[in-house]
């Protein structure tokens, strides 16, 4: 029995050091066009409402050689969250995980519908009821529009929980 776990580790060995194997390790990932449909919402962002107002601070930055964006959220009363956004090539579907300094954990997938990036995803309220929560990102000249709602009865009427303009910041963060 050793002897056969030996041979199998060997055989995965050296099929691991074939240069097939070290290219499709080594190749460039994430390059191809559904990997970069969420890269508008990249950038160092100053968040108003409709009427101008601040609402914060949104960094969100490409991670794992531009497998992930990552997204720090900092909002003007103090809350922060940030979240993870990976394109999941096997299932073809945009995944968000989202965690906040409200002890909120939510996670969304969609995808391209149009010229905006849609995610929905449940989260169970405070209360015990099962909210719909969706986000929907569009891009602008200069800049984001996100609508960040959710749905008490399974999509057939909204409430809109921010709605920001993401505008490149004034100064670094």
């Amino acid at each position: 029995m050793k002897t056969i776990a030996y041979v199998y580790a060997a055989l995965l060995a050296c099929s691991l050091a074939s240069p097939a194997a070290m290219a499709s390790v080594d190749g460039p990932h994430c390059t191809d066009a559904a990997h970069r449909q969420f890269d508008f919402f990249a950038g160092n962002w100053d968040a108003y409402d409709s009427a101008g107002k601040l609402l914060g601070h949104n960094r969100v930055e490409k991670a794992h050689d531009g497998c992930v964006l990552i997204e720090h959220w900092s909002g003007v009363e103090g809350e922060s969250g940030t979240s993870l956004n990976i394109y999941d090539a096997n299932r073809k579907v945009w995944n968000e995980t989202w965690a906040s300094s409200h002890g909120t954990l939510l996670t969304m997938e969609g995808g391209m519908r149009g010229q905006q990036m849609v995610m929905i995803g449940t989260h169970v309220e405070e209360d015990g009821r099962v909210a719909l929560h969706r986000n929907i990102w569009t891009p602008m000249p200069d800049g984001v529009h996100q609508v960040w709602d959710y749905s008490l009865d399974g999509g057939q009427t909204w409430i809109v929980n921010y709605d920001g303009y993401l505008r490149p910041a004034k100064a670094p963060r």
